[in-house]
Formats: C-alpha cells, structure tokens, sequence
C-alpha cells in the first residue's frame, strides 16, 4: 500500500490492477549491441521476432511527429503496443499520440505498402534476395523490467483530484455524513515485457482525513528492419474494447550482467 497512513485519516480508498498476458508467439531472448542513440555501445538483454505478417508494425503522422507502433499480441484478449517517436518528441507527446492512434483518432498506416527507405522512426524498408518468396518483418525490442511511484497530488488537475483537496471543507457526502477530503494520493507500478510475455500490476491508494548460402536466392522480397535502439512507450489494450489498462515509458532497458570475476 502506498499510502504513509496517520492517525487523522479516516478513510483509504484502494484499486490494483493486474496485466498478465503470454505471446501468441514468442521472441528470442539474448544479447545484443545497438550501433546508435543513447544505447550505443552497450549489451543489452534484447528480443528479436520475425514475421510474415508485415502490418504488425505500422507507422502515424501525428501532431508529435512520426509514430512508429508494433502491435504484440498475447493471450487473454491483450495487445501490447511499443511506440517509438523522433527524437525531438517528448515522452508525455509520444505516449498521447499513441493513445489517438489506438483510438483511431489518427490513421496508421501499414508496413506493407511501404516502399524502400525509412518511412518511421527506427524502422528500414528494403529489398533482398531470399529463398522462400514471403516479405520479412525482423523486430528489435530490449527487454525491460521497471517500477515507479507517483504522487498524483503533484497533478491534481490530470486525475480529477483539484477539487477534492480542500480541506477547510467537506466532499464525498454520498461516502461519509463526516466531511471529507484528498490529502494523500499515490499509485506504485511495476510492468516486465520479456520474451514469452507481458505483466504489469498498479495499485493506487487515496487517502481521505477529516477536513480540517553459394547459390544466388531466387526471390526479391521486402525486408523490414524495426529496432527499439532508443527510449520508447507502450501501451496495454483490451484487444475488443480497446481500453487502455496500462501505459508507460522506458527510459533504460534491461542491461546484459557482466561476466562475474573468477
């Protein structure tokens, strides 16, 4: 419980959520160095999937520039949707532009219309020869583990906290004859992303006190190179509704452990 709980408060108002989820199909997990952004250089616990089905990752013009989304789909009727903005993007702009997109308040466009070039941030449409004739969708994503703790009196406003907080007065009268207000607000989250699934979990406590090969391949196909290299969002989505269960941004993946000392 997140809450630093005192003898004036009379009342604590709790929610958790839990996110669990397994791919439909699996990544592979090991170690890999990324050539540019902010990772350069380092080895990181990375993921990498191929697949045929080239519309898994697909590419917005929003209001924060261009968005690049990879929908991974999992059990239980969930998407995980990673998101990766230009550089110049904020990630408060990247995580609500891939909100709209989600919603369908911006159009995204597939990656199979797309021809030779970088059509979105991190992602690389050319043309090889191959040996079997299907198009190719190879994706790059660290793996992640991350925990956080957020006061949400810090914002009162964005949670529909600002009127609640008054405490020379009283609020809540359908809850309590006593009067009522916010004086505590918190929220611990944690979400892991790794190669056989997702899992995430919140739990958001208010507080209420008392006021007061040799040979050449025979098939030209399009090969799509998509690598999380740089910070990045995601978002967790009920396949059917599309409500969004939890959001997030990683600012440091999962780092590959240093051989120990014999």
């Amino acid at each position: 419980m997140p809450l630093k709980v005192t003898d004036e408060m009379l009342l604590v108002l709790a929610m958790a959520l839990t996110v669990r989820t397994t791919w439909l199909r699996p990544f592979i997990d090991g170690i890999g160095v990324f050539e540019g952004g902010p990772w350069a250089g380092r080895e990181f616990h990375v993921l990498r999937r191929t697949t045929r089905i080239l519309d898994r990752a697909r590419v917005a013009d929003t209001p924060a520039g261009f968005l690049t989304l990879l929908r991974v789909m999992g059990t239980g009727g969930i998407d995980v949707h990673l998101m990766l903005g230009e550089d110049s993007a904020k990630p408060g702009q990247i995580l609500t532009a891939g909100i709209d997109v989600v919603a369908g308040r911006h159009t995204a466009i597939g990656a199979s219309v797309f021809s030779a070039g970088t059509p979105g941030p991190g992602m690389t449409v050319r043309f090889v020869r191959a040996h079997a004739p299907e198009d190719l969708l190879d994706v790059t994503v660290p793996r992640f583990s991350i925990s956080s703790t957020h006061d949400l009196l810090d914002q009162p406003g964005v949670f529909g906290l600002a009127t609640v907080t008054d405490v020379t007065r009283g609020h809540f009268p359908g809850i309590s004859t006593e009067p009522l207000a916010v004086t505590q607000a918190q929220q611990n989250a944690v979400a892991t992303f790794q190669a056989t699934g997702f899992e995430s979990a919140a739990v958001t406590a208010i507080g209420v006190a008392a006021g007061g090969v040799a040979t050449r391949p025979p098939y030209r196909i399009k090969y799509i190179d998509l690598d999380f290299s740089r910070p990045f969002g995601f978002l967790t989505v009920d396949r059917r509704t599309r409500l969004i269960l939890t959001a997030g941004w990683i600012a440091e993946p999962d780092a590959w452990p240093e051989e120990p000392n014999h």
